[in-house]
């Protein structure tokens, strides 16, 4: 009897993840036909477990090549193609069979969903649409070296309906990109494609996206923009994600005018699509328009139902609106709500460390250790081992000592938990008992504290300065790896006379806030003068933002060319000089950095609420006339003209 589906795979070596997949549709597709391109691990004996058709192809920088010749060998009426790194869930995968034999003689091909899990533990998922079930046929056939794509043999596109099976896929995850460094394989194949290719316009898109992985933004938004002229039907699926990519590189550059310009344009030709009034929201939150960022976020969430359709993220319709809420909230001191919003993101992702962080954050605001714990617990996050691992981690930052304890001691890995032991007896101040604790661990075993997010390096350099053990710090030099950081910890045993980055520097000074080593920050703000002026004002942010406000403002007053503030210092100032209640003093900072030429939002709601506690009716009048001529679409602005 002919096989009904048949799985068409090519790998190599794909050892760690290849039976996750096969065991997801094992007993259910029809015939397995696996390709190899030279395996040199044990890809090929965890595939001849599940079928004898295993055949090796010779590589030839096409993707389309080693598709076709895997069809070749499959005798189903119908293919499903599936990459190593992918895996279904067996019932739908059965819903989607229960589908194709019902399927029209018209339809050719589907479209499947991919969640794309990203980041270090998959805590973010992408979404888009791909062909990826066709029909046994041999007038189609797979074209284009990279991001190949299923053509009939005339050239003609294949007209894909929409399927019901969802494909997940792990490969764009931090350690799995590192380990197959995917960037570098791409490359050559994107140019290869781009001098002999005719989709000039996809070419384009997927060379954006290349660039955007890269992080060089400048490059990706002309690449993507070059896509979207270049286009030839706006139907088209990676269309709408291209203005996704658009907008996003926008923000990235900070050009938030030209990217609220696109997302207007975008939403008369996708007005049911989630992520362009999700973008708007996010948008106004960046230019620290918390109001109209609200507004817009708040009706997102609560009609849903008026955007059934996601490009790029289903995320954007719940998760990061609370996230954006959250932090709204938050800054405008209503935890309450802030408590709301970020508890309904944890909800809808248990793996986010952000969510969990601000959960826990504002927990310990108002309860003991002891009830927090039972939070966890009534709620379930601490289900797995990775759960487990991720809620010591954020406890360690919040110097939740107890909460560490509890869950640090569940972790199976005992050298992950002898991390956390030295970071117990340091939050307790325990420093000679950490000292000897760190000596008696291997260089892996440091590796592995760091890699975990036990220890990191500034907890082993704050232990060296308060043990006054510099071979600490020389033992840092072999476990950080960039160069600039090296030089700093170089700087700190005063082998070098000053180094040009203050990164390291201030996230030194903002862990001994972390760890209330106050003596030990006042040691080391001695040496600021080794680094450029501007240190004043970075450091002013630091202690603000810990709500060290009058220390805050004492730096800040001391760099007396207010030119070289920027406006986070003048927003700083005038909060802090608000609770203290020197609100004429207060605006009349505004109104400087304003006559300066800086255009924070924030700058402009202070000097309109202090006009209106001083009575200034007429001044305020001006200033919302002059904030409106840069932030046309403002609806807090339009409400205080009344």
């Amino acid at each position: 009897m002919k096989p009904f589906l048949s799985l068409c795979m090519i790998v190599k070596n794909e050892e760690k993840v290849l039976q996750r997949c096969l065991d997801s549709v094992y007993g259910i597709v029809d015939e397995i036909v696996i390709v190899d391109t030279g395996s040199t691990d044990s890809t090929k004996d965890i595939a001849l477990k599940y079928t004898k058709k295993v055949y090796d192809f010779e590589w030839t920088n096409s993707f389309a090549d080693a598709r076709n010749f895997a069809q070749q060998q499959a005798t189903g009426e119908w293919i499903l193609v599936l990459d190593a790194d992918e895996y279904v869930e067996r019932a739908n995968l059965q819903e989607m069979i229960d589908v194709l034999k019902q399927t029209d003689e018209s339809v050719e091909a589907y479209d499947v969903v991919i969640y794309n899990f990203m980041g270090v533990y998959g805590e973010r998922v992408l979404q888009h649409r791909h062909t990826r079930i066709y029909r046994n046929s041999p007038h189609l056939r797979y074209v284009r070296a990279i991001h190949e794509q299923l053509r009939k043999v005339n050239g003609e596109y294949v007209q894909a309906a929409q399927g019901i099976l969802t494909v997940y896929h792990t490969g764009y995850m931090h350690q799995a990109v590192t380990e197959k460094k995917k960037h570098d394989r791409n490359a050559p194949l994107l140019e290869y494609e781009m001098e002999v290719g005719e989709s000039v316009a996809f070419d384009y898109f997927n060379l954006g996206n290349e660039y955007l992985s890269k992080g060089e933004i400048e490059k990706a938004l002309e690449s993507f923009i070059k896509a979207y002229q270049e286009k030839k039907d706006i139907r088209l699926s990676w269309v709408s994600y291209c203005l996704v990519q658009i907008i996003l590189c926008l923000k990235y550059l900070q050009r938030f005018e030209d990217a609220l310009q696109v997302i207007t344009d975008a939403e008369n030709l996708y007005s049911e699509t989630a992520d362009f009034p999700f973008l708007r929201g996010e948008i106004y939150y960046l230019q620290y328009r918390y109001d109209d960022a609200a507004e817009q976020l708040e009706y997102l969430l609560q009609n849903k139902n008026k955007y059934p359709h996601i490009i790029k993220t289903f995320e954007y319709v719940e998760y990061d609106p609370h996230m954006l809420l959250g932090h709204i909230y938050k800054h405008k001191g209503n935890l309450q709500k802030a408590m709301y919003h970020y508890s309904s993101a944890l909800s809808f992702n248990r793996r986010s460390y952000e969510a969990l962080y601000h959960v826990l954050q504002l927990l310990a605001r108002v309860h003991r250790e002891e009830e927090i714990i039972q939070f966890i617990e009534n709620k379930q996050l601490a289900n797995d081992e990775l759960a487990t691992l991720l809620i010591s981690r954020i406890a360690s930052v919040l110097h939740l000592e107890k909460v560490v304890q509890w869950y640090a001691l569940k972790l199976s890995d005992e050298t992950i938990r002898r991390g956390f032991e030295i970071k117990i007896n340091i939050l307790q101040r325990r420093y000679e008992e950490a000292l000897q604790q760190m000596l008696k661990s291997s260089m892996p075993d440091l590796q592995t504290y760091i890699r975990t997010g036990s220890l990191d390096s500034y907890d082993l350099l704050v232990l060296a300065l308060k043990t006054n053990q510099l071979d600490v710090i020389r033992l840092l030099l072999h476990l950080v790896s960039e160069q600039k950081e090296k030089e700093f910890l170089l700087f700190i045993m005063n082998e070098y006379e000053q180094v040009s980055e203050s990164t390291f520097y201030l996230l030194l000074l903002e862990r001994t806030i972390q760890l209330k080593e106050y003596e030990l920050f006042e040691q080391l703000l001695a040496l600021k003068d080794k680094f450029a002026p501007s240190i004043h004002i970075k450091i002013g942010h630091l202690l603000h933002r810990y709500e060290f406000m009058d220390v805050a403002l004492q730096l800040y007053r001391s760099v007396e060319n207010m030119n070289d503030w920027d406006a986070e210092s003048f927003v700083n100032v005038i909060e802090a000089l608000a609770v203290k209640n020197e609100a004429m003093e207060a605006m009349q900072y505004g109104l400087l950095a304003i006559s300066f030429g800086h255009r924070d939002f924030r700058l402009y709601k202070y000097v309109i609420e202090l006009m209106n506690i001083c009575g200034m009716s007429e001044e305020k009048k001006k200033v919302v006339q002059q904030a409106k001529l840069m932030y046309p679409d403002s609806q807090w602005l339009k409400e205080k003209e009344k």
